[in-house]
């Protein structure tokens, strides 16, 4: 069955973890909605806010929305920004961090663990 809603419509999560501050997810697409491969996700970093320094066995796609900051590594800070494409490696730790002046927002797609 096709599902198709509006933005508007799906609930917004503050992530409550240690090592974040300031951070939303809003599924977009997942399992409640029929997928079977993939969850498409918008991650909202407030200004001055960062998601958890970690690392999992999945990858992520990501594309900038909206904002700036920067993606933290082991191999150092990456300026992102709006219109940037970003690959996440499995097993890699990682971090976003809102540097600018607006909220940073992101598309995240991870496939979906069963």
């Amino acid at each position: 069955m096709i599902f198709h809603k509006n933005i508007s419509e799906i609930k917004e999560n503050k992530i409550d973890a240690n090592g974040a501050r300031g951070v939303s997810i809003i599924t977009l697409i997942g399992e409640d909605h029929g997928a079977k491969n993939f969850v498409m996700r918008i991650m909202k970093i407030e200004k001055g806010g960062y998601s958890p320094y970690h690392e999992h066995v999945w990858e992520h796609e990501n594309y900038i929305l909206k904002g700036e900051g920067f993606l933290r590594t082991e191999k150092g800070k990456n300026s992102v920004k709006k219109g940037d494409i970003i690959y996440i490696p499995p097993n890699e730790l990682h971090s976003y961090v809102n540097t600018g002046n607006e909220d940073l927002e992101l598309i995240c797609v991870i496939p979906l663990m069963l």
